[in-house]
């Protein structure tokens, strides 16, 4: 419960950072594109009788930093952006020939991929990536990562993944 009101917090904080900054560096599309993922890897959770708490929080945050940026009018399209359209539709239809275990783990990579020019960005210059949530992100996955009970792959991927994910976002800022 601690790493979704961590999760939460530090969401809330890159909201309001992004609705009172330019919004430069983010787009509507990438924010978009990356709510789907977080959606679908829900209802693939909920589907496979896993607890989706962490990516309700990415997704509702993710959901709302887009819908922040359509006033921003941050709207373009990068070709990765196109990867991740593809990905996103790949998800669902996977999800309906498949089924959900194997839409989750899609949607997973899907997100991973969705995350590497932030990476690479953020090891260029970590100046310009928001070290606060990342942090705030870090503590939400390892946290929820640690306190699953079972080893099943819908219980930790998600969360195990984003830790590592996040831990690529954090440590450029203690290595300048």
């Amino acid at each position: 419960m601690l790493g979704v009101v961590i999760g939460a917090l530090s969401y809330a904080y890159m909201i309001v950072q992004t609705a009172i900054g330019t919004g430069e560096g983010v787009s509507l599309t990438t924010f978009g594109l990356w709510a789907m993922l977080a959606w679908i890897t829900v209802f693939t959770m909920i589907k496979q009788g896993a607890n989706p708490a962490v990516p309700t929080i990415f997704g509702i945050g993710s959901t709302t930093t887009a819908l922040v940026l359509v006033f921003k009018g941050r709207l373009f399209w990068t070709g990765m952006d196109t990867i991740i359209a593809i990905l996103v539709v790949l998800c669902v239809l996977l999800w309906k020939t498949k089924g959900a275990k194997w839409a989750f783990v899609l949607s997973v990579l899907a997100a991973v991929i969705a995350g590497v020019p932030f990476i690479i960005m953020t090891w260029k210059t970590p100046a310009c990536s928001p070290i606060i949530p990342n942090i705030g992100f870090l503590i939400t996955n390892a946290l929820a990562f640690i306190s699953v009970k079972g080893w099943r792959l819908e219980d930790r991927l998600y969360c195990g993944i984003n830790t590592v994910v996040c831990s690529l976002l954090v440590i450029p800022w203690f290595l300048q």
